[in-house]
Formats: C-alpha cells, structure tokens, sequence
C-alpha cells in the first residue's frame, strides 16, 4: 500500500467516527424508546467504538462489553494502522513526496506495535529510512537517533529555505510534533520568510521569531533561537549537508538549550507536552478538539498519561469514560 497519501487517507478513516458522532447527537434531541432501551444503547455504544477504534463495524466481541473491549482494541492491528495515519496527517501538512519522507507513520507504528513510551517518538534512538525509491522504509536502532528528527529524508524535507542556512522550518516542526503548536504568519512583507534581519526587527514578525538581541524578551517558542541550536543546512547544486551549530545556547521552552537533542528534551519535559497527547486523543476520537465542558475527562487524561506514558494509556483514559458512548 502506497503511503504517498497517509495524510488524505487518514482524514477519510475520520470521517465514520465524525458520522457516528453526529448521529449519536441527533439522537439525543428527541427521545424515543430507542434511547433508554438497555440494548439499544449498548451496541451503539459498541458501534461508536470499533468504528473511533478500528474504522470497521462492530464485532460480537466489541458488542459485548464496548467500552471493556478498548484494552484489546489498542493492540488491533487495525487500530495501529489508523492512529498511525492519524498522526502522519496531523504532523505533515502534506503526504510526503516518497514514503520515508513520512518518518512519524512509520515511527509511530513501530511504537504501538512495540508498546513503547510515546516520548520514543521523538527522544528513541532509531533512524527511519527507506532505499533510493523512497520505498521500503525501515525504523532501525540508532545511537544518535532522535525519534524521527535526526533521519535524513525527515530532515531534508523541511530543511526550509533562509538565506543564511536557519532551519526555520525544522524548528517549526520540531515544537508542532511534540507540543502542538501552530503559528499563522503575520505578515507577507517582502523577504520577511527567509531574510533575518526582517524577521527580527519587523513587529508584524518578532512575536513569533523573537528580536535579534539574544538578551531580549521572546516567547518561548522563538523560532530563530530555536533554529540557532539545529544544525545548520548548507545547499551546492543538488548537493545537501548540515554543519553543527555556532549560536549555542539559546533560550527556548523556557531553558538554556545547546542543540536539537536539548530542544527537543525540554518541549517533552514541558506541559504543554502532555496536554498535547491529551488533544491529540480527543481529535482521535471525537474528531474533534476537547469542549470546555469535558475539563474533568481531559484532565484525567493527562493524568493516566503522566503515570502510565504510553499514547494507548491516553486514548483508554478517554474511551472508558462513561461520557464516550452517551
């Protein structure tokens, strides 16, 4: 199966969840003998979860105990498949040219089916990979593995374009993958995307780049000092390499960081971390971000999260909630 269109494909598995929802939500604006009926409610609620879970109707087993079978449903192979869709399109703007450019399906696959702690992800030494094609790609251990962030088809995919080398674009992806931000530009000034000194002086850009003062007030999220500790990428003709950088440390995610490795400890260490996972479960899901009124149930997420670090633990925590399923 061709993975040039993980990203299309897992908004087409969302859209049954998003249908279930729906229907589950008419439902409950006119009440009928269908809405108190005991078994009625039970095989929908068995419906809702196979159908978030797996994309596929429900199986006997699942209508027997719905909300008890989510357990067994997070080692399903169709499950694994699903949420690893999920998230390749939830990091990637775009499917990749070639299918090891989709370093986080291939990643996350390998963590659901190997039951290891989300943070792998993104901390694990493993290099994912693939042949000249771009087929056949492979997730191998890798002593000076970062998740996917050190592989070099990641790596030269959003490698971005600034003039003088800053892997704007990387730094970006780096905190969009591990904490969910999302940044709209502010302005289309002229140069303002690849030239520095626009983009640390403009006012319609310091508020998400920070000033060129290195003392000066930024947020954390600074994209230039974050790019500062990432290699630095050097194009000749079609020839790519990256060169160690120079302006370390810097200060981003609220601590002194030297490189990509120490960037990339301190988004995970932060909260916004496992708040991230916990709004990642509820898009999973729901298709959807998490409601004010669901605080109690977010919150336990991250709870089981914290304790347990596994995305499956996550997901669970939502699922078994008596919530899911009315």
């Amino acid at each position: 199966m061709s993975v040039a269109n993980l990203g299309r494909r897992a908004t087409l598995l969302l859209l049954p969840a998003l249908l279930v929802g729906a229907v589950m939500a008419g439902a409950g604006k006119k009440a009928s003998a269908e809405d108190t009926d005991p078994t009625a409610k039970k095989e929908r609620c068995a419906t809702r979860v196979a159908i978030a879970f797996t994309g596929k109707e429900t199986t006997p087993a699942i209508s027997a105990d719905p909300q008890g079978s989510v357990d067994a449903l997070v080692a399903d192979p169709a499950f694994v498949e699903r949420f690893s869709r999920f998230i390749n399109h939830e990091f990637n703007e775009t499917p990749g040219a070639m299918e090891k450019e989709d370093a986080s399906y291939f990643l996350m696959k390998y963590v659901l089916e190997n039951k290891l702690p989300y943070k792998d992800m993104f901390l694990g030494q493993f290099k994912v990979d693939g042949n000249m094609q771009g087929n056949q790609t492979t997730v191998t251990a890798d002593p000076e593995g970062l998740g996917y962030f050190r592989s070099q088809p990641w790596l030269l995919r959003y490698a971005g374009n600034e003039l003088e080398g800053y892997k704007l674009v990387t730094a970006y992806r780096l905190m969009q993958n591990t904490v969910g931000l999302t940044l709209v530009a502010s302005t289309n000034a002229p140069g303002a995307a690849i030239d520095t000194a626009a983009r640390t002086s403009n006012p319609g850009c310091v508020g998400c780049h920070g000033p060129a003062d290195k003392a000066g007030a930024a947020p954390w999220f600074a994209l230039d000092r974050a790019a500062r500790v990432l290699t630095k990428v050097r194009r000749q003709g079609n020839t790519v390499t990256f060169t160690p950088p120079t302006e370390a440390p810097q200060m981003v995610a609220d601590k002194m960081v030297n490189n990509d490795k120490e960037l990339v400890q301190a988004l995970v260490d932060s909260p916004n971390f496992s708040f991230n996972v916990c709004r990642l479960t509820f898009k999973f899901l729901y298709g959807r971000a998490e409601n004010v009124c669901e605080s109690k149930v977010f919150d336990a997420c991250v709870n089981e999260f914290k304790s347990k670090g596994t995305i499956q633990s996550a997901l669970v925590s939502v699922a078994k909630d008596p919530g899911f399923c009315q």
